[in-house]
């Protein structure tokens, strides 16, 4: 199979993306228009030291950027402007559907706006996406680890939001420091609300991680899991269970988990027959896009065009759309494939 034309197909066919960070997806002209229309000095004079600047050196650093961009943040109309910016960059990917995780406390803390006033910010921008461009997403608020006290004010706030397109409560930051067992009440009062619950687990920290963001977080979905390699057990139960992985390799890369993507674990996760999506968690921190991963599947997993098509459809069924969207979509995506494939002789 012709590998440019792989290549070709991997760049331009339908994709939806389960975990990826709103903060950490605003791209570098977007931080530095924010900063100039708020009056905002950044260490950096260009775009070409904003670039430096957030090509990730360390854990400490991707803090920097992380707060840094939120920092930067301070109307409504900001988060308007991010908003419809991210969905210019799904656009251009053929992005059509994600579930773009957003840190909602911190944004409250730095700027002073309440949730309300920032979400319907965020959904202007959304909505203007959804009719401009045929981008759609929905939100997943997430509790820091590293800030536990703030767990019940985010899962009040993520309940609530709800009907402004709210679709699950996420769980990020240090897995090592702040285990699943201190948000295990939040999570409970989640799941007896009927609210998806999708943490990070497995990615800093081994199998045990995974099996309490299982046990004890009742979690539908697992941000990264890729340490589950680890446990052939633990494999087993994903598999059976069909919980979805939000796998995100070059991030995985960049943060130290793996080193290269030879030692990546996609492909054996892909052939064990788990539930593996791929996405692309900070996309401009880490310097790559959706498009990226996709291409690097071809590159350094072998994948072919229908395993690249079967990827693209796990993440529309491991979504939280209703079964009725998942089925319109999933259609679609098969006939796109299918002229994709037609046109470029895969």
């Amino acid at each position: 199979m012709d590998h440019t034309s792989l290549l070709e197909f991997a760049r331009r066919m339908p994709k939806a993306e389960l975990h990826v960070h709103l903060e950490g997806a605003t791209r570098p002209e977007t931080l530095l228009a924010l900063a100039q229309r708020n009056g905002i000095t950044l260490p950096f004079q260009d775009a070409q030291g904003l670039e430096d600047f957030y090509r990730f050196r360390d854990f400490d650093h991707f803090i920097e950027v992380y707060l840094t961009t939120t920092g930067c943040l301070r109307t409504a109309s900001d988060y308007t402007f991010i908003a419809n910016e991210f969905g210019k960059e799904c656009a251009r990917q053929n992005i059509r559907y994600a579930e773009v995780t957003f840190t909602i406390k911190t944004n409250m803390r730095i700027t002073g706006l309440p949730w309300q006033t920032i979400l319907e910010a965020l959904n202007a921008g959304r909505a203007l996406a959804r009719v401009e461009l045929g981008v759609h997403w929905q939100w997943v608020f997430d509790i820091s680890r590293n800030n536990p006290e703030q767990q019940e004010d985010v899962t009040s706030i993520a309940l609530q939001a709800r009907p402004q397109g709210v679709v699950a409560l996420g769980l990020g930051g240090s897995e090592a420091d702040y285990p699943a067992h201190l948000f295990q009440e939040s999570f409970a009062r989640a799941r007896q609300a009927g609210l998806y619950r999708v943490p990070h687990a497995g990615e800093h920290c081994g199998p045990q991680s995974i099996w309490d963001a299982l046990n004890l977080l009742h979690a539908e979905r697992i941000g990264h899991g890729v340490r589950c390699i680890e446990d052939p057990a633990l494999m087993e139960t994903l598999r059976q269970r069909r919980i979805p992985l939000e796998v995100c390799p070059s991030s995985n890369i960049r943060l130290k988990v793996y080193n290269d993507y030879a030692q990546h674990p996609l492909r054996r996760l892909w052939d064990a027959g788990l539930l593996v999506t791929v996405n692309s968690d900070d996309p401009p921190m880490f310097g790559i896009d959706l498009n990226h991963e996709y291409e690097a599947l071809v590159t350094h997993f072998g994948f072919s065009a229908a395993e690249l098509e079967q990827i693209s459809l796990n993440a529309l069924q491991a979504s939280f759309l209703d079964e009725s969207e998942k089925e319109r979509m999933a259609a679609e995506f098969r006939q796109e494939c299918a002229a994709l494939r037609k046109e470029l002789l895969l």
